[in-house]
C-alpha cells in the first residue's frame, strides 16, 4: 500500500496537502498534519472533538463507512494561518453512492492543523456520528 505509511511529522501541512490526502485517504496518515491538541468542530451530531486521536477516530470511521470516500477542492484562499476550502465529497455510503459539499476553516500553528471548522450538513456526518457512537460502547 502506497500511502499507509505516515505523514512526515517535519512536513507542513497546505491545501495541496489536504487534496493529496484525500486522494487516496488513510487515517493513519492525518496524524502527522495534527497538533496534539487538535480542536475540530465536526458536524453535528459528531459536534467538536479534542485531540489527535479522537480526530483522526473520526476520519478512521469515515472511511471505514465509506471507503471510496474522496474530496474534490474547486476553490480555497489562505491569509496567514488560515484557509479556507471548499469541496465536494464522493462516495459510496451505506445508502449508495453520494455526492455533497461543504466547506472548512483551518488554522495552522507551526505548519500544522491546530483547529478545523467542517460546514456541511449532509446526513452521512450523522452516519458517522452513530458509527462512532457505536464502537465506543
Amino acid at each position: 500500500m502506497e500511502n499507509a505509511r505516515p505523514a512526515d511529522p517535519r512536513r507542513r501541512w497546505s491545501v495541496d496537502a489536504l487534496i493529496g490526502f484525500w486522494q487516496k485517504p488513510d487515517a493513519s496518515r492525518a496524524r502527522g498534519a495534527l497538533t496534539e491538541d487538535i480542536v475540530g468542530h465536526w458536524p453535528r451530531p459528531i459536534g467538536l472533538v479534542r485531540g489527535v486521536s479522537p480526530y483522526v477516530e473520526v476520519i478512521a470511521t469515515m472511511m471505514r463507512l465509506c471507503p471510496d470516500f474522496s474530496l474534490r477542492v474547486p476553490e480555497y484562499a489562505t491569509s496567514g494561518n488560515f484557509a479556507f476550502i471548499r469541496w465536494i465529497a464522493t462516495g459510496t455510503g451505506p445508502d449508495g453512492p453520494f455526492e455533497f459539499t461543504g466547506c472548512d476553516r483551518v488554522q495552522t500553528r507551526d505548519g500544522r492543523v491546530c483547529e478545523n471548522y467542517v460546514f456541511c450538513d449532509d446526513p452521512f456526518f450523522s452516519q458517522v456520528a452513530a458509527q462512532l457512537a457505536s464502537s465506543r460502547r
